[in-house]
This record gives structure tokens, sequence and C-alpha cells, in this order.
């Protein structure tokens, strides 16, 4: 990348973030500030769920139930062992990644929509396994105790406090992902994208890379799910419908999948625009902002495959040195 365009563009995330900080002074709104909670929480699930699939390039499409384990298990060490979910959220995060690890290590042998379609039976078998589970709440799910401004139990009052902790988590997944990209593990989950035999045939262990971009996008995930826990309170299984994943995904592609900042610009467009079909037409038309999703998706796979940020110039993430190095076009 041209150190011009390199700098240029660190500076626009640098007064991005800036401003992103000071929001609160300007606005006090209860429900604006929900939504911009809102924008960094699917920004974080969205960021982490692009490691796995946008920079291996296995799609998953049972993430739901990873962010759901993460709010399950934070909570629960909340219950049962006190423990705070400053700490518990790593916990979560950590068990979920190894969970995700072992049961989809069989499944790494599957390419394509074979291995999307073991990740949604995994989801719905979870799902399954909650609902009739007595120790999470079965179907009723859990509701953790209501503290006001306990600092240990991460609840406030205001939603401020929330507002800043989960930019702070966006911004450390973001600089993950940004890690990663640009890492020899990241050139490797790449290859795993581009093409798998080739990777092969440079002498890649493709399951053990696929296992590290399980373990890191899964435990990602679940600390946000821990935190999506605390800001409402509640857990319940339905989180785990393959809808929610869907959800996860969708910033990415608007934005521009295996691009960093690209499910950043996705959240920020598709979250406020949820946000006013719930409000202005939900009453009337059921599901309206899903078949607005579908329309804008249509329209970015017609004219931008590559998502926004290819659309604005970004860098194609089709094509990669390796692939070049190998005689890729």
């Amino acid at each position: 990348m041209n150190m011009r365009v390199y700098v240029n563009k660190n500076l626009l995330l640098i007064i991005g973030f800036g401003c992103l900080m000071g929001v609160p002074l300007f606005i006090d709104a209860p429900y604006v500030i929900h939504v911009f909670i809102m924008i960094f929480f699917f920004g974080m699930v969205s960021v982490a769920w692009n490691i796995l699939g946008g920079l291996a390039g296995q799609y998953s499409l049972g993430h739901a139930s990873f962010m759901a384990i993460g709010a399950y298990v934070s909570s629960m060490l909340v219950i049962q062992l006190d423990i705070t979910p400053w700490i518990g959220m790593w916990i979560s995060g950590l068990f979920a990644g190894v969970v995700a690890s072992c049961f989809l290590y069989p499944c790494f042998i599957l390419r394509g929509p074979y291995f999307s379609l073991a990740t949604i039976a995994f989801g719905e078998t979870l799902r399954n396994l909650f609902t009739s589970w007595d120790a999470v709440g079965k179907a009723q799910g859990i509701l953790l105790p209501i503290y006001q401004d306990a600092w240990y139990y991460m609840q406030f009052s205001s939603k401020l406090p929330y507002y800043y902790i989960g930019l702070a988590l966006l911004v450390l997944i973001y600089v993950v992902f940004i890690y990663l990209d640009q890492s020899k593990l990241g050139y490797a989950f790449k290859s795993l994208r581009e093409d798998e035999d080739a990777a092969n045939a440079i002498g890649i262990n493709t399951a053990r890379y696929k296992l590290a971009a399980t373990f890191i996008s899964v435990t990602l995930t679940a600390v946000a799910g821990a935190f999506y826990a605390q800001y409402v309170r509640y857990v319940e299984p339905d989180l785990m419908l393959v809808q929610y994943s869907v959800e996860i995904i969708l910033p990415a592609i608007v934005g521009g999948v295996g691009t960093a900042f690209g499910p950043i610009i996705g959240s920020f467009i598709l979250t406020p625009l949820s946000e006013y079909l719930r409000v202005a037409m939900g009453s009337k038309v059921a599901g309206a902002h899903l078949i607005v999703y579908a329309l804008i998706l249509m329209g970015i796979i017609r004219f931008s495959p590559s998502g926004i940020v290819g659309w604005l110039g970004g860098k194609n993430i089709f094509r990669t040195a390796i692939m070049k190095k190998l005689g890729g076009r």
C-alpha cells in the first residue's frame, strides 16, 4: 500500500474514533445511545466472524450459537460463582472457542456449503439442548440479577458506560483483525480461502489453520455475546436462531468480506436501518427489515460483490500476493 494512502487511512480512523468518543457529549438521548451500542455490538461480532469467513474462507452460519454460549457462560459465572463479567467474558470466550474447535474439527474436511450446513446443524442442536436444559432455564432463559451502578457486575443505570465499553471492545477486535491480516498466520488463512488444494501443495497444514481461525473467531464472538448479555440482562435459546447468524454476517457482506473496516461500515448502515424499520413498520409489516436486508444484499452482489469497501476502491479481497505467486489471477 502506498505510504501516503496508509497514513491518510489511519488518520481517518483516528478522527472517526475521536468523533465516536465525543458523541455522548452532544447526544444524550438514551435511544440514540442504544442504537450506537447495537452498532458497536454488531460491528464486533461481524469483524469476529470475518476472521473465519473473510480471512480463512470458512463460511459459518452458526456464529449466533457461539455468541449465545458466551452470553450463557458469563451469566452463569455471575449467578452461580459471583465472578465479575469483566473476567467472565474472557473465560466464556475461551470456553466457547474450545467447544467450537472440538465440535467443528471433524467438519473441516467439508468445503463450501457443506461446512455452512454443518455449522447450522451445530447451532440448532445446541439451541434444542438449551431449550430443554433445566440448569440454563430451558426456553425461558436466564434473567440476570439487577444491580444499580455496580461496576463489579458491569451493570449501570445509564447507557453511557455500555457505550464506551462497546466501543473499546469493537476497537480491540478490529485491532486483532488488523494484526492477523498482516501476519504470517493471516497469510496462511488467506491461502485457505483462495485455494485449499494449492495451500496443501505448498505444505500448509489446512486443518491446523482452520482450527486456529475457528478458535480466534469464536472466542471474540463469545466475548461480544457476554457483553450483550450484561447489556440486556437476559439470555434465551432463541439467540441461537439462524436469523441472528445471518444478521452477524450481513454487515461484513455489505461492507466487504475479508476487509478490516468493511463489517464496521456495514454495521453503521444496517443497524440504524433495522432499528428504524422495526419502529416505523414493525407493527404493520412483520419482518420488514429482513425484506430490506434482502434487497440491499441483492444490490451489493449485483453491483459490487466485494462490498462497499471494494466499491470505494479498497483492496480486492479475492486477490492476494500468495495466490499471485502460485500463478493465480
